[in-house]
């Protein structure tokens, strides 16, 4: 099958870079434009306009879907069935340019620690404190209150059911997906850094990936 050519597929310099700082080869520069042209995309779309295998076109949009490029939701319903994937753009607030440097910072941190995952958690559960001291003002409410209010100011689009949270965007999205392990142990550290500002001692436990993508964050209050 004769690959069609698209408009930037031999850009160069001028392509992206991913979550590790390597540039993005014409191919995955070519899908990510694609899909921006259209602002949301199926997989078959993709397949359709570039001509390549959808195994491929699967592999990149993963990969760009890690870079924190893009997002996949649920397609509308149409007739029976369960509805399929769209890919879309994110729009460009989301897009976080310090994930680079969170990724760095995680590399390094498990390269030199003893215990990355414990000095990362170390680490987010004194950010936690300073955080929470900024709050200072915020004294009529929960501890899980001031964890889920403050989620949301950073990103996080936090969703409390009761038993979980549902954290249905990660800010570092980039850096999570490479290195979930040592940036998660941080965003648990800081929770319970934050919800031990009120004297309520908490663990937290980051599940990431999980549904939809989105991560689940269980809080549990202990004396």
């Amino acid at each position: 099958m004769e690959k069609k050519r698209a408009a930037g597929d031999n850009l160069g310099d001028d392509n992206r870079r991913g979550a590790d700082g390597r540039r993005y080869s014409s191919t995955r520069e070519r899908i990510l434009r694609e899909v921006e042209s259209r602002r949301s995309a199926t997989t078959s779309d993709i397949v359709a306009e570039t001509g390549l295998h959808e195994n491929t076109v699967r592999e990149h949009l993963e990969r760009l879907r890690s870079d924190g490029r893009l997002r996949r939701v649920r397609a509308e319903v149409q007739g029976r069935g369960r509805p399929g994937w769209r890919w879309e753009t994110l729009p460009a607030h989301a897009v976080n340019p310090y994930a680079g440097l969170a990724l760095a910072l995680a590399d390094t941190l498990a390269r030199v620690a003893t215990d990355p995952v414990a000095q990362a958690r170390l680490s987010g559960a004194q950010w936690g404190v300073e955080i929470a001291a900024q709050q200072s003002d915020a004294t009529d409410i929960t501890a899980r209150e001031l964890v889920v209010a403050t989620m949301r100011e950073q990103g996080f689009e936090p969703d409390d059911t009761g038993d979980e949270i549902i954290l249905h965007r990660c800010p570092l999205l980039a850096a999570a997906a490479r290195r979930s392990d040592v940036v998660c142990a941080v965003h648990e550290g800081m929770i319970e850094g934050i919800a031990g500002s009120r004297e309520q001692k908490s663990d937290a436990e980051l599940l990431p990936f999980q549904a939809d993508g989105a991560c689940i964050l269980h809080l549990r209050a202990h004396a």
